[in-house]
């Protein structure tokens, strides 16, 4: 599996630390990682894709070596990436290219693709997060800082363990835990490379539990009708258990085609990274033949 090269990327807010596998007059794949993860979790799925295309992946804002501001009292929406994303996508050079993501990741470039006026030729999304319509309507009422005091995504984030003595420590830990034991091989190891920054007693997330929890309840936007605007085929690959696509019909009727990998959950990127970068590759090649 081929190494990548690590980068900063100059944005207005501030630089974004991105992994790049180069490849000269390729068409570039931008892909976008989940919610508490990192750029490096993803090398086992986008090293493959390599081959054949530029791949850049980058860490989020407060993911990972990114080090833009990160406050959770001032996250609303997932537009806050998505204006990430563009600013990254506007200091690359201008070739073809195409947009990708797994949950958040997923639904973030679809958000960017509606706005941008150089269309990708593909968006393409790993069971990203598409909930009721209802769930997005209460996001913009006076209520929803209650409501979403009570998501079971945002109570484990809050619950996290930040802070071990060691890295080791934390890959003993974290491979005891029934989460862990479908990923493949070689996959933590790969998120925790950039998971975890030093701190005064050992190690701790980079990704803090709060600001991880402010993600999930940030969800003052619709990707419904950004689905309709992509201007690009929209490609989602559904999760066969516990799949966070969990509004399909409006995703359908405004295009989308949707895939189901069965035997998989909602972290099938990391469960299954060949079987994910085999889907993904398929869907680039037909969006730029």
């Amino acid at each position: 599996m081929s190494d990548p090269q690590r980068l900063t990327i100059d944005t207005p807010e501030g630089p974004i630390a991105a992994l790049h596998w180069p490849r000269e007059h390729a068409p570039r794949l931008v892909f976008l990682h989940a919610n508490g993860f990192c750029a490096n979790a993803y090398r086992q799925v986008l090293a493959p894709l390599s081959e054949s295309y530029d791949v850049l992946t980058y860490d989020l804002r407060g993911h990972g070596r990114t080090a833009l501001p990160a406050d959770p009292a001032a996250i609303k929406s997932w537009r806050t990436h998505a204006d990430d994303l563009m600013a990254v996508l506007k200091a690359l050079d201008d070739r073809p290219f195409a947009l990708a993501g797994h949950s958040m990741g997923g639904v973030i470039s679809l958000l960017a693709a509606a706005r941008l006026e150089a269309k990708p030729a593909a968006v393409c999304m790993l069971d990203p997060v598409i909930l009721p319509f209802a769930v997005y309507a209460t996001a913009h009422g006076p209520f929803w800082p209650l409501a979403s005091r009570r998501m079971p995504l945002r109570v484990g984030a809050l619950r996290r363990r930040n802070g071990w003595e060691s890295r080791e420590a934390v890959i003993e830990s974290y491979r005891a835990k029934p989460a862990f034991a479908r990923w493949a091989d070689g996959v933590l190891e790969d998120y925790l490379e950039d998971g975890l920054v030093e701190s005064a007693d050992g190690v701790r997330l980079a990704c803090d539990p709060d600001w991880e929890a402010a993600n999930y309840a940030a969800q003052r936007h619709w990707p419904i009708p950004a689905a309709k605007r992509a201007g690009a085929p929209v490609h989602v690959l559904k999760a066969g258990v516990k799949s966070t696509v969990m509004n399909p019909g409006p995703l359908v009727k405004a295009g989308a085609s949707i895939d189901t990998l069965d035997g998989a959950s909602h972290l099938l990127a990391m469960e299954k990274p060949d079987a994910c970068a085999d889907w993904l590759k398929a869907r680039l090649d037909a969006a730029f033949t």
